[in-house]
């Protein structure tokens, strides 16, 4: 049994072992269960949301973000499963995490510009103001890759909750219905980040939550959570777009960025596949 980079996690490490082997595991404890099963049971939840979306609007650029969020728990749910596969390097199970990620972040952006934009970037020279904002939040965040794009592409629904609740101007109805949703999402990532980075609880107490509770179960909750409200009020926002006529965002370029990056990411993991075969000796101690 090998330690990876969990120090305050001391027990339930899983063995090297084959594909049957890594699906067996899904039906006995071990400290990577929560993970596996919190984000298996996502599955079925953005399916049901596939369900609603098809029963309502039908709209392809939510169906677009729909198609990202099952990317997401997908990519999450087979890393997690499978990162005890003996054949390849651990590093490369994750690698299919971080592209869920990746497909994730592009999708919810443009769920954002075609259904959150805030009425006044698109009819005053306040985005002018916000694309300086996102120069210079891209230049802070550059040190974290995963960071950078979330908060750049949060920063028009930031505007929109901020007028909804302290912006003098009077907006037509149910404009401001997601503004009290939209803080809910931010919070559940907030928090679970929080937990995540500080590796709180385990942190103080090595060994107490070796199987339940420990700060990557609250980052799986947080997600979910976070998911939940993302989606709720991209709905409520849709179905504002579609009352009051507001010009649709054109399919082709979101298409054709969202394809561009599916593309990408696939070459890249062909080009460097001899890397995810790579097994270097592991730094961790045998416990």
């Amino acid at each position: 049994l090998l330690r990876f980079d969990e120090p305050y996690i001391l027990k339930g490490y899983r063995r090297n072992t084959d594909f049957l082997g890594s699906l067996h595991s899904l039906f006995w404890l071990h400290n990577e269960s929560f993970n596996c099963w919190s984000h298996i049971l996502g599955i079925p939840m953005v399916l049901f949301f596939f369900f609603e979306e098809y029963s309502t609007s039908s709209n392809p650029l939510m169906y677009m973000y729909l198609f990202s969020c099952l990317c997401f728990v997908l990519g999450s749910s087979f890393a997690h499963t499978f990162c005890c596969y003996g054949r390849f390097s651990r590093d490369a199970y994750f690698t299919v995490d971080y592209a869920g990620l990746a497909i994730f972040t592009c999708g919810s952006g443009i769920a954002y510009v075609a259904f959150s934009f805030p009425i006044e970037l698109f009819t005053k020279p306040g985005a002018l103001s916000l694309s300086f904002l996102d120069t210079v939040l891209r230049g802070v965040l550059r040190v974290s890759a995963f960071a950078a794009p979330g908060v750049i592409m949060s920063s028009p629904v930031l505007f929109k909750i901020y007028t909804c609740y302290c912006g003098a101007n009077s907006y037509p109805p149910h404009y401001c219905d997601s503004a009290v949703i939209w803080p809910k999402q931010f919070s559940a990532c907030i928090i679970s980040i929080i937990f995540y980075v500080s590796r709180f609880p385990e942190h103080l107490y090595p060994g107490k939550f070796d199987y339940f509770g420990h700060s990557h179960n609250v980052f799986h909750i947080g997600a979910l959570l976070g998911l939940h409200y993302q989606r709720l009020a991209l709905s409520l926002d849709l179905k504002f777009v579609k009352a009051h006529l507001i010009a649709k965002t054109s399919l082709k370029i979101p298409l054709f960025g969202f394809s561009l990056l599916i593309v990408s990411i696939f070459l890249t993991c062909v080009y460097f596949r001899h890397l995810f075969a790579a097994k270097p000796p592991c730094k961790s101690k045998p416990l």
